[in-house]
């Protein structure tokens, strides 16, 4: 028998998945529609099977033999009696957002109740034009979402690479920036996190206020449950995010994001080790308001 990939602890991210599920859509249980990066294991499909009537699963493979993977993972719908639910993309999954379609041409069919971008690595690649492309694509998502004004679940793992990015400084500039014109104490909370020897503490902040951020451009708001930090294959620091987006039909012009950044800096983060998990806060300030005399 071949060995699974995954770890206990990666099993238990997708129990407490499993759960945000069930807690957001428990009324319709059976009818979702999935869109994501599964894996030809298809683990998170196998385990989520019967909340869903519809899965679309985007596969590249391995160069220069793609199909091998894309065969492996139709064998596996085959032998689990999921190929009647399930919709196969083939290729890179940022370039299939991105283009809006697959690389034979199937087109992306919007809307999904769950999306999961499960990347093996970080979210700070830059194409040959310097562009950050897979957060590009998570934009995209959350545009093509926005046309059909549903709430979803958006899931996106991932681990540390590349994660010391112009880009995180420069936000966390601006974030600095904002909180001082709220009057909180930005000065020690910022440079504690910016000086944090762990990587996750930074992107605990970025990857929520990017979300939130681009969400409020297509008249969303979002919700940010508990940021887990855990330990995937080969001891890999990985990081898993998860985000309930409801449309917002208040205004034609977009608001500003209803989640505040008190609420993202002071909630605590889930990590799990040893197939075990338990609340951190990597002994980060938190944000108060300054009194003024």
């Amino acid at each position: 028998m071949v060995k699974s990939r995954f770890t206990n602890n990666k099993q238990i991210v997708r129990d407490l998945q499993g759960t945000t599920i069930k807690e957001r859509f428990g009324e319709r249980l059976g009818e979702l529609r999935y869109f994501g990066l599964s894996s030809d294991e298809m683990k998170d499909i196998i385990d989520w099977n019967s909340s869903f009537s519809h899965f679309t699963a985007a596969e590249r493979g391995d160069p220069p033999d793609c199909y091998k993977k894309q065969h492996l993972l139709m064998l596996t719908a085959f032998k689990t009696n999921i190929m009647s639910k399930l919709f196969l993309l083939r290729g890179d999954i940022d370039n299939i957002i991105l283009a809006g379609k697959d690389d034979s041409g199937k087109p992306v069919e919007y809307p999904f109740d769950v999306i999961s971008l499960d990347y093996s690595g970080g979210l700070f690649y830059r194409n040959d034009r310097s562009e950050l492309y897979r957060l590009n694509a998570i934009k995209q998502v959350i545009n093509g979402q926005s046309k059909h004004k549903i709430p979803y679940l958006l899931f996106i793992s991932a681990n540390l690479d590349n994660s010391k990015d112009g880009e995180v400084k420069n936000i966390f500039d601006d974030i600095k920036t904002e909180l001082t014109r709220s009057g909180f104490n930005s000065d020690e909370v910022v440079r504690a996190y910016m000086e944090h020897d762990r990587d996750e503490a930074r992107l605990k902040i970025y990857v929520p206020y990017f979300v939130n951020q681009v969400a409020a451009l297509v008249n969303y708001h979002c919700e940010t449950e508990k940021v887990i930090v855990y330990l995937g294959n080969r001891q890999t620091h990985m990081m898993n995010f998860r985000f309930f987006l409801m449309h917002n039909p208040r205004t034609t012009a977009p608001r500003f994001p209803k989640e505040r950044l008190a609420q993202i800096f002071n909630a605590p983060m889930i990590g799990i080790m040893d197939g075990k998990s338990k609340e951190v806060s990597l002994g980060l300030p938190k944000l108060v308001r300054q009194h003024k005399d």
